[in-house]
């Protein structure tokens, strides 16, 4: 028996609900292990000090004191103000962190991720069953990682022509600003 469901049956006994079958197992663990027989002994000396306590009533007309008492208290309901947008934009953002940084872990350190819950006994049926959703999951993330090589290898050429033409742009936008200013300027 292993100690956890002999703690179980620990508790069974103070409970006084341990069937006659249970109490001959768990009295065999007990007499063979040290660390569960210190605990039932503990438990027994705790609820051997609870019965000798003496059960105290409670004074005539306690009860109704307090009943009054509690008619008394007035409860001021106030309605929560509204959570502002901030905190709701700063708790999206938090949270797609958070699952963003779990990712990244994840997919660098999967096959050490992997052995761990493989070697879980508690894990490892559903570890086996993600192994081709992990494996389906690199093929994407490497299809990705080939198309981004792709694109910033593109992409040197295609930022040459974008710098050509937002130079002029943001030319003609500082000038217009530039232009407003002054206005502003010289009008006041």
């Amino acid at each position: 028996m292993e100690c956890n469901h002999a703690d179980k049956l620990i508790m069974k006994y103070m409970d006084g609900i341990l069937s006659m079958e249970e109490a001959q197992k768990l009295n065999l663990h007990i007499t063979q292990c040290e660390s569960c027989k210190e605990s039932f002994f503990m438990y027994q000396m705790v609820m051997d000090e609870l019965r000798d306590e003496a059960v105290s009533e409670a004074p005539d007309g306690f009860e109704a004191a307090v009943m009054a008492k509690i008619k008394d208290i007035e409860v001021d309901y106030k309605l929560k103000e509204p959570m502002p947008i901030d905190n709701l934009t700063a708790m999206l953002w938090g949270t797609f962190s958070l699952l963003f940084g779990i990712g990244v872990l994840l997919y660098i350190y999967n096959q050490p991720v992997l052995e761990f819950l493989l070697g879980n006994p508690y894990t490892k049926d559903w570890a086996q069953a993600m192994i081709p959703t992990v494996d389906v999951l690199s093929v994407y993330v490497s299809d990705i990682k080939s198309k981004l090589q792709e694109l910033v290898s593109n992409g040197s050429q295609l930022f040459t022509s974008l710098k050509m033409i937002a130079i002029p742009v943001l030319a003609v936008l500082a000038s217009i600003k530039y232009y407003i200013y002054r206005k502003q300027k010289v009008e006041i």
